[in-house]
Parts: structure tokens; C-alpha cells; sequence
């Protein structure tokens, strides 16, 4: 997460998340594999579901949306008269290089599809560390 768009606050935040990863794993190259189970783990958690894309040209032709170049990730409902039935989740994998950075993005991402009310608000991200400390065993790397 060498860059991120946003508030300060908001990147402190998301960085201060702790993944259940060990360290030495958290250090681990982030691969699509690896990223497609971990975001099928944070949907069981977040007991919500998300179409996972990390093609940003596809993305893009999807939403209309063009992915900024300093967005780690992001989650796309649609229009508010036209919601997805399942909601869009974007990865841009050149900033999240590693697994410890994508579960701190994940959860980010998840704690907007499960309280998209809350924001950027200190209580959301206290439920976005609540779905990292519920995740199940880390998945092999």
C-alpha cells in the first residue's frame, strides 16, 4: 500500500489493521490464488458477497469507472436506482504487493459492504479488525 487515495486518517487506519497472518507470511507476494481464497474467507465473515475483479481495463468497462492509479481497492454497488445484485470488488494488485497488505484492504473493503454506513468513521474500522480477528485459519501461501 505504497499509495493510497484518500484522507491520512483514513490510510493510518487501514495500515494500523492487524492481519491473523504470522509475520513471515504477511511478508508473502500476494497471488491471485491466494487472494481469491482470502476474499472468500472475508465473505463468510462479512456474510456478504462480492464479485472479485483485479482486471482494472475490465472493471472499468463494467462500472464506467475508471480505477484511479493510486487506489488500492475499491467495491462498486452500481447506481442507486440500478444496485448490483452482487457488488464489485476491485483490486489493484500492483499496490497491494503482499498478504498482510491484503488483508488490511480487504478488510477495508469488507467493512464498506457490510456497514456501508459508517464511512471512514474509528467504529468502522474497529469492525474491520473484528473480521480479521474472525477469519478463519490463514490460508496456505
Amino acid at each position: 500500500m505504497s499509495q493510497l487515495r484518500g484522507h491520512p486518517l483514513t490510510t493510518a487506519r487501514t495500515r494500523a489493521l492487524r492481519s491473523p497472518l504470522s509475520p513471515s507470511q504477511a511478508r508473502l507476494p500476494l497471488g491471485f490464488p491466494w487472494l481469491r481464497q482470502r476474499v472468500a474467507h472475508f465473505v463468510d465473515v462479512a456474510e456478504r458477497d462480492c464479485e472479485l475483479m483485479v482486471d482494472l481495463q475490465a472493471y472499468a468497462a463494467a462500472t464506467g469507472i475508471t480505477f484511479a492509479d493510486n487506489c488500492a481497492a475499491q467495491v462498486y454497488w452500481g447506481p442507486v436506482e440500478q444496485r448490483r445484485p452482487v457488488p464489485l470488488l476491485a483490486v489493484n494488485l500492483a499496490l497491494v504487493p503482499t498478504c498482510g497488505e491484503a488483508d488490511q484492504v480487504l478488510a477495508h473493503e469488507f467493512m464498506h459492504l457490510r456497514w456501508p454506513s459508517y464511512g471512514h468513521k474509528a467504529v468502522a474500522f474497529q469492525r474491520a479488525q473484528g473480521l480479521l480477528d474472525r477469519l478463519a485459519a490463514p490460508v496456505a501461501v
